[in-house]
């Protein structure tokens, strides 16, 4: 009996003492944009104890009896203090911090505060994407991020940019990889500016190596956005007018000019140079084009649903008739919280496109002879020696594309234990594409023509799942923080196409444009897979995130991928990386320096991967379509033949990357630095080399193997300063980074080659050659010293057979007395040594102006529009000066239409530095007063200008030459040209 009560005794005792505790609970949200504040610290005053808010802003904590105050802290926001008293739920609202850096940045499969990030990222706001007049998102970044290089390789409607990060890693693909919403893809064409929230750039292993095989050339991660926590319904439309025009023309010779240099080659041609006529055959072929973008949103959130529903338009007109690209664009994000603890959602974007592709007019308009008048006596198009008449051909080229991309996801949160959330992700990238191209019968010389119509049409289809399985803990302990990522991920991905010719279709207009029984070619029935498009991928990843007192920081991350693309042996890679950071502005001895308000270091060594190759590279192939005559009646007859052989030994290509950071602000954070060293070398990488002659393969065929390592290494740096002086506010801001880009090996014992030749200019040359200690696609070919001046310097001077006085003098640099292959060397790089850019912004009472500026240094460009001339074409303006007698010129040789002159040099080698301005904009913001009068929340007009100006030595339209190929990258064919574009545009919140 005294047992028992001393036991209910007891049970009471605790029972009370337990009752005076008090479970608080509440929601964190941004005082600026009312969304929910992850990771917020809140700790009782005067204890050890804490915890911290979860996804959605919510917390819970204990209090015992005393305990009545609670600390909310977040880095970026301002610290709050809070009586409890009475109150069983405590809502709290933060405002920012100006003194302190504490943005939320999206990194992969989560989001960190950017004071506990130990790895390189670069944030692109959405606002600044849109500043940029484009089809594509992607060419918003020029200038804006360092260590990121973005060439807009055309002006051609619908043509995406050329993206790399901190350099050229692999002799294969060098894209990154983009990440939107969640789901992997190799391309953003279809993402309309206007819908994207914010852009992450993920640059060294620490940030990438959770995506693990497909990490290694770096992550762009694109967040959509959605409705704002507390927001009601808002509308948001946005219209921008543009007209195009032609930056720059390139300074040809004009028609008696040409006379006059053609003369020279073989004299009497032209007899009266009066007389000859004077065709400007770019004015005829480029005139302005205009621009439309259209863009209407509508978003919200309540404490049940988020929501964001968003259209676009895009048209764009080629400044070259019968190009065009028009996309109609469809984004809706929600999500929906279906307990207190389950949210589900989906993240969807449509995009319909049609496009017109014009004929390749400046490759002619170029070389066209400007002595010839476009058009006959009659009205038809004049015979255009070499090229035909750039206007014949794109009067007679219909070439027409049309499309749709689907790309999304739905998920799943679950939240549990408090600490833990589940997340489940089903993420497709469908696409369908037809092509369609009609060429009537036409005549304009024996040249160019065509007796019978043609039609050709192709269609094909990709399909991309992507199922991803994580599970997060995250929990503060007083002083420790950690957060723990596990998960599981697969993918699949497949294709096919089709296509076939036909002749003699019915008529000309386009309902008639079809193929059937009666038409179509039979030997033209072509039907298969993108074997880049055909692979599965299995990936288990890991992460810890550990943070000690806010100053001390950690980061493990393994990932391991299995890929279809290799053979059992080698079907999985591992790839691990660690990181530590320190904010040593935490650190008590700092608080003595109040100048510095932001100090941190950080540093990272990771192994990321590449697998960017076709699954056919493993296995020997058969070659098909050989026919071969015979019988009696000798009749062609299909054949097949060994073809490439396989190698089963692949496996990853695989990146070890260090990297060390340091951020600095200054000033209360008026003044922020950020400044990075990465050294990046890429073993393994995949290879195609030649086989030796007994695999009987024949000549000229390659193999893959692992047998290459390239280097890139430089530093960055980004500097921005920023403040108010009254009504004025103003913010300057300046990036640059240095690329050293060095092939280490090639070849080794996997083959017989030791470099890799690339650069092919169609004409037999070859102009790039990778080798060990240059960079990836280094130019090669004779240095020129100057120009034979007269027979005695001929005569003692090694020199080519054909060579003769007024002829380039080529270095002899093996001074072995003959020029010949031997002395040809490496003339330059197509790969920038230093990119930069800067920005200038400053906004008074309702104006703003903000100025872009971007460039780069250091590399070369190989004008092969100039160097290849199977035919007599036009020729640029300097040749003009040529040498015709002793002294006239040491420079510019005699005229010629082709010969050793056009071996490749350094006469076709020009400077590729250029600084641009990219963007003006100027604004004007009604004020508040008036907008609400007209029943808007906010109403703003602009004027902006892209592309306004370049400087550059280069002759070219553009120096931004590159092509995916980098073997072959840097070579400038004459493109279509980059344009300037000038807007008016005007944006609407209601």
């Amino acid at each position: 009996m005294q047992r028992t009560l001393l036991l209910i005794l007891g049970c009471f005792i605790s029972f009370s003492l337990c009752a005076q505790n008090k479970i608080v609970q509440g929601t964190i949200t941004a005082k600026d944009d009312g969304e929910p504040l992850t990771g917020v610290t809140v700790i009782i005053q005067g204890s050890t104890k804490g915890a911290s808010s979860d996804l959605d802003g919510k917390y819970s904590i204990e209090l015992a009896p005393g305990e009545n105050v609670l600390l909310f802290s977040y880095i970026g926001y301002e610290t709050q203090t809070v009586e409890v008293n009475d109150r069983d739920v405590v809502n709290v609202i933060l405002g920012a911090d100006v003194k302190l850096l504490g943005d939320v940045v999206v990194v992969g499969y989560g989001t960190q505060r950017k004071s506990d990030l130990t790895g390189a990222v670069s944030s692109v706001r959405g606002a600044d994407l849109t500043k940029v007049t484009s089809q594509s998102p992607l060419q918003a970044l020029q200038g804006k991020v360092s260590g990121v290089q973005v060439t807009s390789t055309s002006g051609a409607p619908g043509a995406n940019p050329i993206v790399r990060i901190r350099g050229v890693g692999t002799f294969n693909n060098s894209s990154p990889i983009y990440v939107v919403d969640g789901v992997i893809l190799d391309d953003v064409s279809f993402l309309n500016s206007g819908d994207i929230q914010s852009m992450e750039v993920l640059k060294d292993a620490s940030a990438t190596a959770i995506y693990g095989s497909r990490g290694a050339n770096g992550v762009i991660i694109i967040t959509t956005k959605e409705g704002k926590a507390g927001q009601p319904a808002t509308i948001n439309f946005e219209a921008e007018y543009s007209q195009q025009f032609l930056a720059k023309k390139i300074d040809l010779l004009n028609g008696a000019e040409f006379a006059n240099y053609v003369n020279q080659i073989t004299p009497g041609t032209y007899n009266n140079l009066d007389v000859v006529p004077n065709t400007d055959w770019q004015s005829l072929i480029f005139h302005s084009a205009p621009m439309q973008n259209y863009h209407l949103s509508v978003s919200g959130a309540t404490d049940k649903s988020n929501y964001y529903v968003a259209v676009g338009y895009f048209n764009q007109q080629g400044i070259i008739e019968n190009s065009n690209y028009e996309r109609l664009s469809l984004q809706m994000n929600n999500s929906f919280n279906i307990t207190k603890n389950i949210k589900v959602g989906n993240n969807l974007t449509f995009t319909p496109f049609d496009r017109q592709n014009t004929a390749d007019a400046t490759y002619a308009v170029y070389r066209a002879q400007p002595s010839i008048a476009p058009f006959n006596a009659d009205g038809t198009y004049s015979e255009v020696p070499g090229v035909g008449n750039p206007l014949a051909a794109i009067s007679y080229t219909n070439d027409f594309e049309r499309g749709i991309r689907t790309v999304g996801n739905v998920f799943g949160d679950v939240n549990f234990l408090k600490a833990f959330t589940f997340h489940s992700s089903f993420g497709v990238d469908v696409n369908y594409h037809e092509n369609r191209t009609f060429t009537p019968v036409f005549f304009v010389s024996p040249q160019q023509q065509n007796e019978i119509n043609d039609l050709f049409v192709g269609n094909s289809h990709s399909l991309t799942w992507l199922w991803e399985n994580t599970l997060n803990y995250k929990k503060s302990f007083g002083i420790h923080s950690v957060d723990v990522l596990a998960g599981y991920t697969t993918q699949n991905s497949s294709s096919e196409f089709i296509s076939a010719s036909g002749q003699n279709i019915l008529g000309g207009t386009k309902n008639l444009w079809y193929l059937n029984a009666d038409n179509i070619v039979p030997t033209s029935i072509n039907n298969g897979v993108d074997p880049n498009l055909n692979y599965s991928l299995i990936s288990y990843l890991f992460r810890i995130n550990y943070s000690y007192h806010n100053k001390y920081l950690l980061t493990a991350t393994y990932r391991r991928d299995g890929s279809s693309k290799f053979l059992n042996g080698n079907r999985y890679g591992m790839f691990p990386s660690f990181a530590a950071g320190w904010n040593i502005i935490n650190e008590e001895f700092m608080k003595t320096i109040p100048v510095i308000t932001n100090l941190k270091l950080r540093a990272s060594w990771g192994i990321i991967g590449n697998e960017k190759i076709s699954y056919l590279d493993q296995y020997a192939l058969v070659s098909n379509g050989i026919g071969a005559v015979f019988g009696t009646n000798e009749i062609l007859l299909p054949g097949s033949t060994f073809g490439k052989t396989g190698n089963p030994d692949l496996k990853w290509e695989s990146t070890k990357q260090t990297d060390i950071g340091l951020e600095i602000g200054l000033l209360q954070n008026h003044l922020t630095t950020e400044f990075d060293y990465y050294h990046r070398v890429t073993d393994d990488i995949l290879v195609e080399l030649s086989t030796p002659g007994y695999f009987g393969n024949g000549e000229g065929v390659k193999v893959r193997y692992n047998a290459g390592s390239v280097l890139n290494r430089g530093f960055e740096f980004t500097i921005g300063y920023s403040n108010d002086l009254g009504g004025f506010h103003y913010r300057v801001g300046a990036l640059g980074s240095t690329v050293h880009n060095e092939v280490i090996t090639i070849g080794g014992n996997s083959g017989v080659d030791s470099v890799l030749i690339g650069g092919n200019l169609g004409n037999g040359q070859t102009v790039t050659l990778s080798s060990i200690g240059h960079p990836i696609g280094a130019f090669y070919g004779y240095e020129v010293n100057g120009i034979f001046q007269n027979e005695g310097e001929l005569s003692s001077y090694p020199h080519q057979a054909l060579a003769g006085v007024g002829d380039l003098k080529y270095v002899d640099l093996n001074n072995d007395g003959v020029i010949n292959s031997a002395d040809r060397t490496f003339i330059g790089s197509p790969i920038p040594t230093f990119i930069y850019g800067f920005s200038l912004e400053g906004s008074y009472y309702g104006f703003t102006l903000s100025l872009d500026f971007q460039g780069q240094a250091g590399n070369k460009i190989y004008n092969a529009k100039e160097a290849v001339r199977p035919d007599l074409y036009n020729f640029e303006q300097h040749s003009a000066n040529y040498w015709h007698g002793e002294g006239t010129s040491n420079y510019e040789p005699r005229p010629s239409s082709g010969g050793i002159n056009y071996d490749p040099s350094t006469r076709f080698i020009q400077d590729g530095s250029f600084l641009r301005l990219r963007t003006a904009t100027l604004g004007f913001t009604l004020p508040k007063t008036i907008s609400e009068k007209i029943k808007m929340r906010e109403t703003r007009i602009y004027l902006r200008g892209t592309n306004i100006f370049t400087i550059t030595k280069f002759t070219g339209y553009s120096p931004e030459v590159a092509t995916e190929d980098v073997l072959s990258s840097g070579i400038d064919f004459g493109g279509y040209p980059v344009t300037s574009i000038y807007s008016i545009g005007v944006n609407f919140t209601f």
